[in-house]
């Protein structure tokens, strides 16, 4: 059903689209806004970082020869303000979104909440993205066909047992172990795969297409702040970013998805190989992702905490 493999010069040209990358400042995320730029992508960084994402501009600038295909607008997921401020600042400048690749987020070492008080995992890798996308999604749908990729990862399967918990005091307690840290971050990328989940359900008469995928173990700062002799047995068979990027890509842009109408899906890319293509395939997640019950809680509970119940 899909590519045996998949390359940067197999990504589209393109004219007179516009993307949002989050977190495209460093790692895949700037490999991915890289790439869309270079095939013609207008693409707006959503960084918090500001200084970090105009030396990414000048990456992307420099690389690819395109000095007006990039922008830059502030996003901190760990503020709704700041995503509601986004998203204003966004539909007042451009009048087409046909891209929207949930990229960012954050592996903590200490407990932190985020500015409204959430767990710092399930604040900014879900609740800020949720909200972003809802926000955005109008446009989205009138920029039709468009995509929405959500950046997951295979530790959605490794979660608290109830997969998410949905009582506000245990989701927001500090951790007493790395079990736990582990267990919170597991949480909001499970979180990730039931968004993309119930949100490709709700658009199904539509054509915007909802895909989630796990880009595989990268080399990036994802893992900065963590010891690295404990990281030596992972980074040995990680990904390099150039590599890493590729599922998101196939994901984003290549014409399989609508032509094989491929809605709420999970990708994963094939197994490392020391060659610049990955082979995308759509894999089974764990059975909490597939829970439709848990996809529908997990929504109400977004828009309560994100302040968009009706």
């Amino acid at each position: 059903m899909f590519p045996r493999s998949y390359t940067l010069k197999d990504i589209p040209q393109v004219q007179g689209k516009t993307a949002i990358v989050t977190g495209s400042n460093t790692g895949i995320g700037l490999v991915t806004a890289r790439e869309l730029v270079r095939k013609g992508w207008h693409v707006v960084l959503a960084c918090r970082n500001e200084n970090k994402a105009k030396d990414a501009i000048k990456n992307i600038q420099n690389s690819t020869g395109k000095s007006s295909n990039v922008d830059f607008l502030p996003l901190d997921l760990a503020s709704l303000q700041s995503v509601r401020d986004f998203s204003k600042l966004f539909l007042q400048k451009y009048k087409t979104l046909n891209l929207l690749i949930n990229n960012a987020g954050v592996f903590a070492t200490k407990f932190e909440l985020t500015k409204d008080g959430h767990e710092i995992h399930f604040g900014v890798n879900h609740l800020g993205h949720f909200l972003l996308t809802n926000l955005l999604l109008q446009r989205l749908r009138e920029s039709q066909p468009s995509r929405i990729v959500v950046v997951s990862s295979m530790a959605h399967q490794h979660t608290f047992r109830e997969g998410i918990l949905f009582d506000d005091k245990k989701r927001n307690a500090p951790w007493k172990n790395i079990v736990e840290r582990l267990h919170a971050y597991g949480q909001s990328k499970l979180a990730n795969l039931l968004f993309a989940k119930e949100l490709a359900k709700r658009l199904q008469k539509t054509q915007v297409y909802v895909n989630a995928l796990h880009p595989g173990v990268i080399r990036s700062e994802l893992f900065r702040s963590e010891n690295p002799f404990l990281l030596l047995p992972i980074m040995a068979f990680a990904r390099n970013t150039e590599n890493g990027a590729l599922t998101s890509l196939y994901v984003a842009t290549s014409p399989d998805i609508e032509e094989k109408n491929v809605r709420g899906a999970y990708f994963k890319p094939s197994a490392t190989l020391p060659a610049p293509y990955v082979r995308p395939a759509i894999c089974t997640p764990s059975a909490k992702a597939r829970d439709a019950k848990l996809a529908t809680n997990l929504w109400e509970l977004s828009e309560k905490l994100v302040g968009l119940s009706r």
